[in-house]
């Protein structure tokens, strides 16, 4: 029998080409108006409001966030964590990792870690305090820790 499927993965499998065109435009350009992505969908502007609400209501949309042509100094310290999980499935602790304010992102991979975690925190003592508070969840078996020095373009 096949896994069950994760809340994300059933809402991606029901996009339809409406939807998927949405995602799209905003991935070109996360602010553009509902008035501009309805006409360009030609739809009504209170549809496209209701597939937007659906669309982050089922996570398919997490977030609205800028892409810069050159890095662009925030402040704050980068950290990639590098995550090890004790047993399977992983789908059961990634979840939770997502749901954290700092990760900006986090990727499932393959080979002798897990999970790759990029990070953003005030400082590296708020990096520190949130490895340790990653390492505490039960089924974390070891979170290694790579801050950034530099972005290069």
């Amino acid at each position: 029998m096949p896994a069950k499927e994760s809340r994300v993965d059933m809402a991606t499998a029901e996009l339809d080409q409406v939807d998927r065109q949405l995602v799209e435009l905003l991935r070109r350009d996360s602010r553009q108006p509902v008035l501009a992505l309805a006409r360009a969908v030609g739809l009504s502007r209170s549809a496209v409001q209701d597939r937007l609400a659906r669309l982050k209501r089922n996570r398919v949309i997490k977030r609205f966030t800028i892409d810069t042509t050159n890095p662009v100094d925030l402040p704050g310290a980068r950290a990639y964590f590098f995550v090890r999980i004790e047993g399977r499935p992983c789908n059961r602790l990634l979840p939770s990792l997502t749901g954290l304010p700092q990760v900006e992102a986090c990727d499932h991979v393959s080979g002798p870690m897990d999970a790759v975690l990029t990070v953003r925190a005030t400082d590296l003592a708020a990096l520190s305090a949130l490895r340790e508070r990653i390492v505490a969840t039960p089924g974390i078996a070891s979170v290694t820790v790579a801050p950034v020095l530099k972005q290069h373009s």
